[in-house]
């Protein structure tokens, strides 16, 4: 799907949702005032709140889609990630302010009076939340956008309050037990859940995540396939915003290579990783590979052991050894657990170091940035 094609899925989408949610919010206020039903009034708050929160990633799309420039040259994609945090504030608001109202209503009880417009209403609401729903979160999984899947998410969630105050109307009918404004507050209670949840995570969007190990296991595997590369490490991927990846990468070649194919495989790998993933890569960085001489092979493979015989080293890699130069240089990989990142590193000099006395060590560490 092209930018501009899930640009105007999610709008249209989001216009799609507008409607219903506004259509329902007006429905339910209406219906939850003439009965007297606490319930079904914060639950028409929620449409409300539904509503504008389809406005606002109607707004962040457009703004996401706004070329680069020069005061922001990797685009304004993160737009989407502001706009949902706004969403979240508000959906936040929105269940503070409800669990407020219910919890006056409990202390001062207003009998509800129920009619048959009244179970029409709330159920013709439940049938559409469900539709409503299922389509809007397909759709964003489909364009990659957390706005709609979270927007899609919460409407399954509102079909289970509308649901829930049908119930609340059965008993209070049946047995004259009087529970809008307990429900209210369960209500409230999902309310203010999702926006704790959408915080967190927009926090965590914004901070910077970790790449999907799905795509950032794709792209190794696409540089790997390109003929001659040894292996590829330090993977670092950034998102400017959904579907907006910029990425940089070692790549392990033989000692032999020379500048002028070193920098033609680059490119093609570049290219590769462009067309196949969408993620731009802005630096191939090089790692010289020990090809043809058999000692510093030898040792190559008596370091790596004694390296990752350590704990919390997940990799050795990057290893060069100048056998005229006497140096021993490589790169290790240290969990994000380690204690001690630089501890851990003198030691494993240190433990090169005694069983080559006459070698320079030179170790590098590398935190595990991709799967």
């Amino acid at each position: 799907m092209t930018v501009q094609n899930r640009e105007k899925t999610i709008i249209r989408t989001s216009i799609i949702g507008i409607a219903a949610n506004i259509l329902l919010a007006a429905f339910k206020a209406i219906v939850g005032f003439l009965s007297g039903s606490i319930a079904i009034v914060l639950d028409a708050v929620n449409n409300t709140t539904d509503a504008l929160s389809s406005v606002i990633t109607v707004i962040g799309t457009k703004l996401a889609g706004k070329p680069a420039d020069k005061k922001h040259p990797y685009g304004h994609g993160r737009y989407e990630h502001i706009s949902a945090a706004v969403i979240s504030v508000i959906i936040l608001y929105a269940g503070i302010t409800s669990l407020i109202e219910s919890v006056k209503q409990i202390f001062q009880p207003e009998t509800p009076e129920y009619t048959a417009v009244t179970f029409v209403v709330v159920g013709v609401a439940v049938v559409v939340k469900v539709v409503l729903g299922l389509y809007v979160r397909r759709t964003g999984k489909m364009c990659e956008s957390d706005a709609l899947v979270n927007s899609g998410t919460d409407a399954l969630q509102d079909a289970v309050i509308s649901a829930s105050t049908l119930v609340a109307a059965v008993l209070f009918l049946l047995f004259g037990w009087q529970l809008e404004a307990y429900l209210g507050v369960i209500i409230a209670g999902f309310i203010i859940k999702a926006g704790i949840e959408m915080i967190r995570e927009t926090i965590s969007k914004l901070l910077g995540e970790r790449a999907d190990s799905e795509l950032s296991g794709a792209v190794k595997d696409t540089i790997c396939e390109t003929e001659g590369v040894l292996g590829a490490y330090d993977l670092i991927m950034t998102s400017y915003g959904p579907g907006r990846w910029m990425a940089s990468v070692h790549i392990a070649v033989p000692d032999t290579w020379t500048a002028d194919k070193i920098d033609s495989v680059s490119r093609e790998i570049a290219h590769r990783v462009f067309v196949s993933h969408r993620v731009l890569l802005t630096a191939v960085g090089i790692y010289s590979h020990n090809t043809t001489d058999h000692d510093a092979i030898a040792i190559r493979s008596a370091v790596t052991a004694l390296a990752e015989s350590e704990p919390y080293v997940l990799q050795v890699h990057g290893f060069f050894c100048d056998l005229e130069k006497k140096s021993i240089r490589f790169d290790v990989v240290v969990d994000f657990a380690v204690p001690d990142q630089m501890a851990l590193i003198k030691t494993i000099t240190e433990k090169v170091q005694k069983v080559y006395p006459d070698f320079s060590v030179f170790v590098q560490p590398d935190s595990d940035y991709s799967d």
